[in-house]
């Protein structure tokens, strides 16, 4: 069953893998908030698209990146997505399982909370500088 806030969603991660700035301004709130959990040189939050844009298209990030979203749930307000993503850093081969709660208003994503699965192996692949 199709909803609204999932449309909403799936076109934020169509741009986000396209690179498709004109969508991102139109999806994302400019004062958006990003969580991420964890313990890795990743985690914390960013404040404002600019930050949150910065971080997503970092080039510190995966090789050979795939994302694979395995379902999405909509409330009026919010949508769950569970998915996994993969790629290389160095020689070795990340997988990361998360669920993702994306929080809506006024048509546009205004919040976004990363919750990582296996937060160690993602501290191990990007440790927090000394």
């Amino acid at each position: 069953m199709d909803h609204p806030n999932i449309d909403l969603v799936r076109r934020a991660y169509a741009a986000y893998l396209s690179g498709d700035r004109a969508t991102i301004d139109q999806v994302f709130d400019p004062d958006l908030t990003w969580h991420n959990s964890g313990f890795d040189a990743n985690a914390g939050d960013r404040q404002g698209i600019e930050e949150v844009l910065a971080y997503l298209w970092a080039d510190n990030h995966l090789d050979d990146y795939r994302l694979e979203v395995v379902d999405m749930l909509a409330s009026d307000e919010r949508v769950a997505v569970i998915a996994r993503t993969s790629g290389r850093h160095g020689d070795e081969t990340v997988v990361n399982d998360f669920v993702q709660v994306v929080r809506v208003a006024d048509g546009r994503v205004v919040e976004v909370w990363n919750y990582m699965w296996d937060q160690r192996a993602l501290a191990e692949a990007f440790p927090v500088p000394a």
